[in-house]
């Protein structure tokens, strides 16, 4: 991943979000089902993206980022201490690059928050034992996609995209 296709303002255009359980195998759950799910996409789903609008996402050269709401923007959210808001409460921290992806990672997360293991630190913005949250951005085009998988109690998916467009300079 090329830092240089994500630096500038990307203003939101959209989003979508979808919610199931962790598949079962007989009468246990899937043993990969968190790490797929949290390593996964939906890309298929931007097409059908809701238009909102209201929200920055600035991407500095030095790999630091910064949201700022504008608005009222229609998103499903999960803020930065992995709760799920009834409004976009937006946070800042810091981009993180892991086999070949790009992830956003919250500054000053409480420790109890900050996955154990080392592959997570990198690509995990929260892991507070009960919820995970996988934070990830790519460019497709002249569209940021940012896919925020979570799951809850081992059990429970969520997923969100986000559309944004880059702004005029």
């Amino acid at each position: 991943m090329n830092i240089e296709l994500l630096i500038g303002t990307w203003l939101l255009t959209g989003s979508i979000s979808l919610n199931s359980d962790i598949k079962f195998i007989g009468d246990e759950p899937d043993p990969n089902g968190v790490e797929n799910w949290l390593n996964g996409n939906s890309n298929n789903l931007i097409d059908q993206v809701e238009a909102t609008e209201g929200l920055t996402l600035t991407i500095s050269s030095d790999g630091k980022f910064f949201e700022e709401r504008t608005g009222e923007p229609k998103v499903y959210w999960f803020d930065s201490e992995g709760v799920l808001e009834s409004e976009v409460i937006p946070f800042n921290g810091h981009l993180s690059f892991y086999d070949s992806k790009a992830f956003l990672l919250v500054d000053d997360l409480v420790s109890w928050a900050v996955p154990s293991d080392e592959v997570n630190k990198k690509k995990l913005r929260y892991d507070d034992g009960d919820t995970k949250i996988a934070d990830s951005i790519e460019v497709q085009g002249e569209q940021l996609i940012r896919t925020i998988s979570v799951v809850t109690d081992e059990l429970y998916l969520d997923r969100v995209i986000i559309v944004y467009k880059k702004a005029n300079k």
